[in-house]
């Protein structure tokens, strides 16, 4: 089960919404996909064939495929999740004590049953019997059954490696916190099940917050992958030894798992990425089910270098292995997953001085060679994946290696940030120490070529030019599809007439993940503008595009879309309600609904969202806040103030509870009370430059226009290019008369915004030095 922390967030911002809603994604496995994924020929898909096609046990598939079955019966799916047995259990449950941060731990057996004895969902010591294994190596976990349908995965888990019991929590948390191992982060049916076992039908039913999860196998088998075989069985049946059985022969089963196909049913599970439907056909298009995630901050380093647990594919994406069509199966064969030779041997059956005639392009060397790695032979460094596949690790004991396949480049390291392969090893060196052994060893010319990696580390920072910058790298159709979609959707930031023409371009881009980016990017755009860029993408032949295109145009009143675009909206509109229900059990999937009907207008179907997502989440601080704007946009104004006060009181210690709340004393005319809390809110989040804006405005409104001054500079130096906090300095400086500094930030300004007639005048207006 991968780490529950890893939820992320984002605000989305349009240009009249009355209302911010901060928006949760619901899944922590997310990812993106190529175009590759969804160009699959419709005579391989089971999409038709599923209807008439049902799961059969593998050990029919058994009868005639043995190698195959011999080859997964000891690969990680099929030891994905199992019942507790001798052969299964890995864990020492011989009445051992363990003592974690989340509490007291006690495992052991008793009449052939595996038991643990620890706090329960109501603070109380029990006993609670192992339902099943999860995972097999390099550590395995264990699910209990807990009321409603639920099972559960112990925060402590077993190291296969040390054979030792650990802690997958990072704090001590308790009983009602959700990241206690009887908590939602830690549900099985939401966050593991449909990539541990094969045909998972979550059976949520909202009404009750209940389960009746069921599946066809336990563990990833075969049809995990293949599909539904009922079909492809009786075929078998009906079919002499030796009979046809070929790409197009209507066999029920994704026949040609190849090339984008074969890509993106790996990529359903080794993804990060949130699921849209509430149940997927290995081989049907990969961003009909899913919507993927980009080099987000967080996930990804600027240079996408994995940072957070992002499943490999997010990676592939990115490499030139990906771009010459190099699929899963060229590495690692396909039913034990095992890698198809050892060492660098995988690797230079292709890198070689005779590269085989599919990949001409590489260059013949050789490789495996001190004249190529610089290193011992057998030593660290020697090694392909040292330098091209650096690893991280995750909980705590899960190395993972990075499969964007890179060269190192420790000149791009130093300009972004990103971690670099040689110092990762040598740890006491620095990127310039790397950087000149490279020059020494390859030439100083060495791989000195612009990377898409230092134009979305300009974007995160806002510094100037960035917004140009990404604005091309969103058209170069020669990078990766998911660093240009990355690029535009943080196009949304910079959004003028030097970068929108970018924005708009991408709206007809051959990938859909860039097309949906697009999408995204016009919530900065006033609603009546995204009626002609966006509507014609509410019909799109991919799922995910056609749900954000509803999505964004979510303030636009329906009656706008005529005819058959009504249909058409209607249908998109559907689609992506859908798609939020599809995660029905979990909060952020309602607050998002809430979100989307406060935006259409509709009051009472947002207040109704965001009270679902309270009613199975009470502690879920962000409806709690999206509710309180809610009933103050209905001028609700009690009603306001008692879910921010009960917000507080449940987190003191979250800023954007204090910052509401300042905010709303603010409103109230307690402007003495409101000033703590706001400045409380900048010293717990010193990232959030819109924190110490705020802050700083109203200490001048309290007459204290030095003190605001110094909590601006402060904050310029975390937000150099933060342009209200830059405006707020220069007034500051100007009523102060302090011409010397008013010109500082006039050029800084300008510089992040050239186009500025008011702000050149002013330039000119305060002269030269």
């Amino acid at each position: 089960m991968p780490n529950p922390r890893t939820t992320e967030s984002w605000t989305l911002l349009g240009g009249a919404i009355a209302v911010v809603f901060l928006v949760l994604s619901v899944g922590l496995v997310w990812s993106g996909d190529a175009a590759g994924s969804d160009d699959v020929p419709a005579a391989t898909m089971p999409a038709q064939m599923s209807e008439r096609a049902d799961y059969v046990a593998d050990s029919v598939c058994a009868t005639c495929h043995a190698a195959e079955t011999a080859a997964w019966s000891d690969s990680h799916h099929a030891h994905a999740m199992e019942p507790p047995t001798e052969d299964t259990v890995r864990g020492d449950f011989d009445d051992v004590s363990f003592e974690s941060p989340s509490g007291h731990y006690r495992f052991f057996r008793r009449d052939g049953g595996y038991f643990v004895e620890t706090e329960g969902p109501d603070g109380k010591t029990a006993t609670f019997e192992v339902a099943y294994t999860f995972g097999w190596t390099p550590l395995q976990q264990y699910l209990v059954a807990l009321d409603r349908g639920r099972l559960q995965a112990l925060s402590v888990a077993w190291d296969t490696e040390t054979k030792r019991w650990f802690d997958l929590a990072e704090e001590p948390v308790t009983p009602g916190d959700p990241l206690h191992w009887t908590g939602r982060e830690y549900n099985w049916n939401f966050r593991c099940a449909d990539c541990h076992s094969t045909d998972l039908r979550r059976n949520y039913d909202l009404e009750t917050d209940s389960y009746e999860t069921t599946y066809s196998a336990v563990n990833v088998g075969c049809q995990g992958c293949h599909g539904p075989g009922s079909a492809h069985v009786a075929w078998a049946e009906e079919t002499p030894a030796g009979g046809d059985y070929g790409p197009g022969t209507d066999v029920g089963l994704v026949t040609e798992l190849k090339a984008g196909n074969q890509i993106g049913t790996c990529a359903q599970c080794h993804s990060r990425r949130r699921q849209i439907t509430d149940h997927n056909v290995a081989g049907e298009p990969f961003l009909d089910h899913y919507t993927p995630s980009l080099l987000q901050d967080g996930l990804y380093f600027p240079d996408g270098q994995i940072d957070d647990e992002v499943y490999v594919y997010g990676s592939f994406l990115q490499s030139r292995m990906n771009a010459k069509g190099v699929v899963c199966t060229d590495c690692h064969e396909p039913h034990s997953g095992a890698l198809l030779a050892d060492g660098n041997a995988v690797c230079t059956a292709c890198h070689s001085e005779t590269p085989p005639d599919r990949f001409s392009s590489i260059r013949p060397l050789a490789y495996d060679s001190p004249a190529h790695h610089f290193h011992d032979e057998g030593k660290p460094g020697s090694f392909c994946v040292d330098c091209h596949m650096p690893e991280r690790i995750y909980m705590v004991v899960d190395p993972r290696r990075d499969h964007s396949f890179r060269i190192p480049r420790p000149d791009l390291a130093a300009m972004t940030g990103a971690p670099d392969a040689c110092t990762g090893c040598h740890s006491d060196k620095e990127a310039a120490w790397a950087a000149d052994r490279i020059a020494e060893w390859y030439g100083p010319d060495r791989r000195k070529e612009p990377h898409f990696g230092e134009t979305l580390a300009l974007g995160r920072s806002g510094a100037p030019g960035a917004g140009e910058r990404l604005a091309a790298l969103a058209t170069d159709r020669d990078q990766p599809a998911i660093a240009r979609a990355t690029a535009v959707e943080m196009l949304r930031a910079y959004l003028d007439e030097v970068t929108g023409p970018s924005v708009v371009a991408s709206l007809e881009d051959p990938d859909p993940m860039v097309r949906a980016a697009a999408l995204e990017s016009l919530e900065g755009v006033q609603p009546d503008a995204r009626v002609d860029l966006a509507a014609p993408l509410l019909d799109d032949p991919v799922r995910s595009v056609r749900i954000m295109a509803a999505r964004v145009l979510a303030p636009v009143p329906p009656e706008t879309f005529l005819g058959d675009r009504r249909g058409v909206y209607q249908a998109a509109v559907d689609e992506y309600v859908a798609s939020e229900l599809a995660a029905a059990e979990r909060p952020e999937s309602h607050l998002n609904l809430g979100g989307y009907w406060a935006e259409r207008g509709d009051a009472g179907k947002a207040e109704a969202a965001y009270r679902t997502a309270l009613r199975l989440a009470p502690d879920f601080i962000p409806a709690m806040i999206n509710l309180a704007e809610l009933q103050r946009a209905l001028g609700n104004t009690s009603e306001e103030a008692t879910l921010l006060e009960r917000a507080y009181l449940a987190e003191p210690d979250n800023a954007a509870v204090v910052h509401a709340l300042g905010l709303l004393r603010v409103r109230q005319g307690r402007r003495e009370d409101a000033l703590p809390l706001l400045a409380e809110a900048v010293e717990q989040a010193p990232g959030a430059a819109r924190y110490a804006h705020v802050y700083a405005v109203a200490l001048e409104s309290l007459g204290n226009p030095q003190a605001a001054r110094e909590v601006r500079e402060t904050a310029l130096e975390n937000h150099p290019y933060d342009v209200d906090l830059l405006a707020g300095l220069l007034r500051d400086q100007l009523n102060a008369g302090d011409r010397d500094g008013a010109r500082d930030t006039v050029e800084r300004l300008l510089a992040l915004r050239p186009q500025d007639a008011e702000l050149a005048r002013l330039k000119a207006q305060l002269g030269a030095r």
